[in-house]
């Protein structure tokens, strides 16, 4: 069954919501960065915990994903599947990496991007409020 346009529209806004609020952190941190170091990419944390509902919202618990890619692979202790999502809307999107071991184990990561004046970053939670930050020119 094919899912309803509108709810496909309302978790691409979550994420944009939350592309747009990075971004102007974004903003405020590269006004403390050296351009060349821009070049090799720049490692950066953000405490902002007003921005913590958007990455549950958009990330963590955004239910429409479309899967991007998958892989089946063996491992000395078993066979294992390979799982990522992503929503995209413009130059932003969420991804989901979901690995499934032959024991049963289930690990879920979640990575966050965005390109914007000639930068791409990518936004991991390391915990509640508190994002990790790596940031490169294209």
């Amino acid at each position: 069954m094919p899912i309803q346009e509108s709810y496909r529209q309302e978790a691409l806004q979550k994420v944009y919501q939350l592309g747009r609020a990075l971004g102007e952190k974004l903003r405020e941190l590269l006004q403390e960065v050296d351009e060349e170091d821009l070049e090799f990419g720049v490692k950066l944390e953000l405490e902002a915990p007003e921005l913590e509902d958007l990455w549950k919202s958009a990330v963590e618990e955004n239910n429409y994903m479309e899967v991007v890619f998958t892989e089946i692979m063996e491992h000395h202790d078993g066979a294992y599947l390979k799982a990522t999502f992503r929503n995209s809307i413009d130059s932003i999107w969420a991804e989901r990496y979901v690995s499934v071991r032959s024991s049963g184990r289930v690990e879920i990561t979640y990575a966050f991007f965005l390109v914007f004046d000639g930068v791409k970053a990518r936004v991991e939670k390391l915990r509640e409020g508190l994002y990790s930050l790596f940031i490169k020119a294209e």
